[in-house]
């Protein structure tokens, strides 16, 4: 996952000693986090970590997210600083493009509510998520991506070492391209999707909810053609439920 992260090195004619200053910023998280370390937390970081890498091979390999679809790993200063650790484009035509910022988000405890408070909050502030480090071949940019919507992927110790145990196992690799866990990921972004675009028009933000409509048309069409291709079993972990429930009670 390091060599395929965004290096910010790559855009030091854009962003000059803002490079450095990013990564003295992430020196400082990163000594921070160490300090604060856990058994339980470094546990639950190696799981996301691998999670992130099933799903960062898969989306393009298995076309989890559609043919369409192309996955970005970011820069560990986007990762800590904007919450995100994946960024997926759409192609839509040979000149334009959408995006979705994923964040992994993987816990014992099912714990997604801080990070479904923090993207409430930007969209009551009429904001949405940017990646400073950016760079599209097929729209021919680098620098920042601005009003990104942001969802969680979320899913639990139990299922991600499931998976895990597939991935390892080349002769088992195809099973990966029909798992039923493609169906947890494209609903728990569907439902934040829809979810948030409510949210924002009941808040007055008619350009939030307008981004975040066409967004949700891309990966309910998708979910749509993985349900007829695809038999799904209804298997959903904790860490759904606990996404689907914390969107029930923290977006009235």
């Amino acid at each position: 996952m390091r060599r395929e992260a965004i290096n910010p090195e790559t855009f030091r004619d854009i962003y000059h000693e803002g490079v450095d200053k990013d990564n003295t910023y992430v020196k400082a998280m990163e000594d921070k986090f160490k300090q604060d370390s856990t058994s339980e937390k470094e546990e639950v970081l190696k799981l996301a970590t691998v999670f992130e890498g099933i799903i960062h091979e898969n989306a393009e390999l298995s076309d989890w997210l559609g043919q369409n679809a192309q996955t970005f790993k970011t820069s560990r200063f986007d990762d800590i600083a904007n919450g995100v650790d994946t960024i997926v484009e759409f192609e839509e035509s040979e000149t334009t493009a959408s995006h979705l910022a994923l964040a992994i988000d993987v816990t014992f405890s099912s714990d997604t509510e801080r990070k479904l408070a923090d993207i409430r909050d930007k969209i009551k502030k009429g904001e949405l998520t940017k990646i400073k480090y950016f760079a599209s071949e097929h729209l021919g940019m680098r620098g920042e991506l601005a009003k990104v919507p942001r969802v969680i992927i979320g899913a639990e110790s139990k299922t991600i070492k499931q998976l895990a145990e597939l991935w390892i196992e080349g002769d088992k690799k195809k099973e990966l391209g029909v798992h039923p866990i493609q169906f947890q990921i494209l609903e728990e972004i569907v439902e934040q999707l829809e979810t948030f675009q409510n949210f924002a028009e009941r808040n007055h933000q008619p350009e939030l909810a307008a981004i975040f409509e066409k967004r949700l048309a891309f990966v309910s069409k998708i979910l749509e053609e993985k349900r007829i291709m695809l038999d799904d079993n209804g298997e959903r972990d904790s860490v759904f439920e606990d996404i689907e429930r914390n969107l029930r009670t923290m977006f009235v």
